[in-house]
């Protein structure tokens, strides 16, 4: 046994070793950038914490990261000029080993800092693409991440299972490939997410007024209209830039189905396959999925993986065709899923592969309890029904060890703040029910929600994973 010498202050050698050592340990860092409020940013976020990484999230000012124990957080500002200027700020003081874009508008402010340093802008611009590059991949393969029609394109010519799509550019191209083809038909917009600018059409004339309906949501109008909203001059860039393409795409009849995976410069290094069984709307986001095994997803991942060279968390959106099983490719998410903190084995233990990028060697992660490949998302199955039969009978993801995020989400929140005009309006209701109803202007009694327990009587959380 080794000995160990008192010191005056009553401290021993062995005191100070283990000092050092600690000192010696250090976590990496990262920085996660949110211009949204998904609760699946938060749940990454704190799962990446326990897993080991030391976090910031830079994020809008209602957002729950803010005070959230085991988070650094920052404000994002109110308008791009801000946020860029705040993740730089970020990234020059903090020195992070990876950069995590968690939704589509923070992946075009990392695009935009990688540009400005090419070009030789910033503190050290030089750092900055290489830290770019390194968590979002080859910056050859930017535009895929938003430009749909492209990565189609791209996916076919490497021989995956697309479904037939075809650029669209006026109503009288709409109008004579729909008279052609068999309904229904798929009609989307590039620079899009979470089924925003996805219609579903039944007919000619449906498939005419969706195509009008998406074209008038790019236009310059509505550029000009986001500025009175959001009260940000950047929106005025859709008056020079080119309208993002519209395709027609044959609808496959089928259940949507994901694979997300965590990859570095081009290599997939973890990744999990579920099929979606619920979601939000009919185009809308999962909130019950169903863990599969797909050679076909993972093989179509690998590949776009690689051909792109790719970094950090992407996931691919496929639909598992009714007839015959086979997987369609749809379209690609350069960002994290909502499936990204779970970790039913090694293999899909995405969190972990990525600290095994820095650590070398780590003991990877293992979602507890899960005793059912059925998995009901917390929060989003219990928003959009607190009475769901899945809230039973699969695996709710509820991640008691972390009270605050449970009672931050019990129940549904805006995903952006309301804008100035909103919120004026709002108030008007307000005063004019108060001047013409007083009775009426009593808070209305809370709704219990499906989780409603005591945060202080959960588990505590458990000490997270260093490298050493």
């Amino acid at each position: 046994m080794r000995s160990s010498s008192s010191r005056a202050d009553g401290t021993t050698q062995d005191d100070s070793d283990d000092a050092v050592r600690q000192q010696e340990i250090r976590r990496p860092s990262v920085i996660i950038v949110a211009t949204v409020h998904w609760a699946s940013t938060t749940r990454l976020s704190l799962a990446m914490a326990e897993g080991g990484f030391d976090v910031r999230v830079i994020a809008p000012d209602d957002h729950a990261a803010h005070g959230m124990s085991g988070l650094a957080a920052e404000r994002i500002g109110s308008s791009r000029a801000e946020a860029l200027a705040t993740i730089a700020s970020c990234v020059r003081r903090y020195k992070p080993d990876l950069l995590v874009p968690g939704d589509e508008l923070a992946i075009s402010y990392l695009r935009r800092l990688y540009a400005r340093a090419v070009r030789g802008r910033g503190s050290d611009p030089r750092a900055m693409a290489d830290l770019i590059e390194a968590s979002l991949g080859a910056p050859s393969s930017f535009a895929f991440g938003y430009q749909k029609s492209r990565l189609v394109s791209l996916a076919k010519a490497e021989g995956l299972l697309v479904p037939d799509t075809l650029v669209v550019r006026s109503i009288d191209a709409v109008r004579r490939l729909a008279e052609k083809s068999k309904f229904p038909l798929v009609l989307k917009h590039d620079e899009s997410f979470g089924g925003r600018a996805v219609r579903v059409v039944g007919g000619v004339e449906e498939a005419v007024r969706a195509f009008a309906e998406l074209q008038s949501s790019a236009s310059r109008l509505a550029a000009l209209k986001q500025v009175a909203k959001k009260l940000d001059w950047a929106y005025l860039d859709r008056l020079w830039l080119s309208a993002p393409a519209i395709t027609m795409q044959r609808y496959v009849d089928g259940r949507p189905a994901n694979r997300a995976v965590a990859c570095s410069r081009g290599e997939v290094l973890a990744g999990l396959s579920v099929e979606v069984l619920q979601t939000v709307n009919a185009v809308g986001p999962a909130t019950v999925v169903r863990v599969v095994e797909s050679a076909d997803m993972s093989t179509a991942a690998i590949r776009l993986v690689r051909r792109l060279g790719l970094s950090g968390f992407v996931g691919f959106d496929f639909v598992l065709e009714a007839a015959s099983g086979r997987p369609f490719l749809i379209e690609m998410n350069t960002r994290p899923t909502q499936i990204c903190h779970l970790a039913l084995d090694a293999g899909s233990d995405m969190i972990g592969a990525l600290l095994g990028e820095f650590c070398g060697a780590v003991q990877r992660r293992m979602t507890p309890n899960v005793g059912s490949r059925t998995v009901a998302l917390f929060p989003q199955e219990s928003w959009r029904d607190p009475a769901s039969e899945y809230l039973s009978s699969a695996y709710h993801d509820v991640p008691w060890q972390l009270p605050e995020f449970v009672l931050a989400y019990r129940r549904p929140i805006p995903t952006e703040p309301s804008s100035w005009l909103e919120a004026a309006r709002q108030h008007a209701r307000r005063l004019s029910r108060a001047f013409n109803h007083p009775a009426a202007t009593a808070p209305a009694a809370e709704c219990p929600s499906v989780i409603d327990h005591d945060a202080k009587s959960l588990a505590p959380a458990k000490a997270p994973v260093v490298c050493s």
